[in-house]
């Protein structure tokens, strides 16, 4: 009887060793550290692993004080997404299909702030064609040295023919530098890449209009007014028809919306508080013309203004 039994015993062990065996046999070990973009290790990161393959699976590890993790994969034969986390850092994510029974997989995940990401994006950003030239004419602009700035501003198109911020940047210099025929034309071609650019629409409106082609200036303007309803200067001028026609019951909600907008925006601030002085609210209109006289002393209307308030 105890030879029986003491057979029956070495057989359940290497029964159980077998089924030891054969459980193990898709499994894999995975470690590895979680960096910040300098190198140093992250603690408390979450590894966690989700897979396509297993719908309801999913399994988390925290890094130790050193960056470090450890997981175990009970079923290698699949594909895992890692997606690593730790606060103030951006997420970052990886597929990956680990060697089935294998124990020496290390992976070093990087994780970079938003600010860093911005600095690298920004980085790449410059190293494509044109882009470079016109960081360099923001910072000469920036700098007032508007004529070499304009130079770069001209390589930056000729590098990239469609860089619509070098082309809205050069429309403007143009405009500022008081040759409107020349900012009209530069304007065109700016429009020519990108028909919707609200600043290229804004210089060829006010160029056009200063060379005397009403036409295209209205044409302009309709379209600007159309992709920037809400823009102040926008409805000031849709409230300037009504107030020209002495409409004042069809401008004042146009004025309250601009100022709701922009609650400094002069045009409005003293349109609204004539308005109101036609009302008869007083103390409204003299309200309204002080706060246009904060925002703009030396403004077009601020004479009027003043005199206005001195009888209020």
């Amino acid at each position: 009887m105890r030879r029986r039994n003491t057979r029956a015993a070495v057989l359940a062990t290497v029964v159980l060793t077998v089924a030891s065996a054969v459980s193990a046999g898709p499994q894999s070990r995975v470690s590895g550290i979680v960096v910040d973009s300098e190198g140093n290790p992250i603690a408390g990161a979450t590894i966690t692993l989700t897979s396509d393959e297993l719908p309801s699976f999913e399994k988390s590890v925290s890094t130790e004080a050193d960056g470090e993790f450890r997981i175990l994969i009970l079923d290698a034969t699949k594909t895992y997404l890692f997606t690593v986390t730790a606060d103030g850092y951006i997420k970052h994510q990886q597929q990956i299909k680990v060697p089935v029974g294998t124990t020496d997989n290390e992976y070093t995940f990087e994780l970079a702030t938003p600010e860093q990401r911005s600095k690298t994006r920004k980085q790449e950003l410059l190293e494509q064609p044109g882009y470079k030239q016109y960081d360099a004419a923001v910072h000469l602009i920036e700098a007032g040295q508007i004529e070499q700035a304009h130079e770069k501003l001209q390589a930056a198109i000729a590098a990239k023919p469609d860089l619509i911020q070098a082309h809205e940047a050069l429309a403007s210099l143009d405009f500022d530098s008081g040759d409107h025929e020349l900012a009209l034309a530069t304007a065109r071609r700016c429009l020519e890449v990108d028909d919707e650019s609200l600043k290229c629409l804004a210089v060829a409106a006010n160029a056009a209009g200063l060379v005397g082609d009403t036409d295209a200036e209205q044409a302009y303007l309709a379209r600007y007014q159309e992709l920037n309803p809400d823009d102040p200067a926008t409805l000031f001028n849709q409230a300037a028809v009504f107030l020209n026609k002495m409409d004042d019951a069809s401008a004042q909600p146009l004025l309250e919306q601009c100022l709701a907008v922009d609650p400094d925006y002069g045009k409005c601030l003293f349109q609204y508080g004539m308005l109101l002085l036609r009302a008869g609210d007083l103390e409204g209109a003299k309200s309204h013309l002080q706060h246009y006289l904060e925002v703009a002393p030396d403004g077009a209307d601020a004479d009027a203004a003043r005199e206005t308030v001195k009888y209020l």
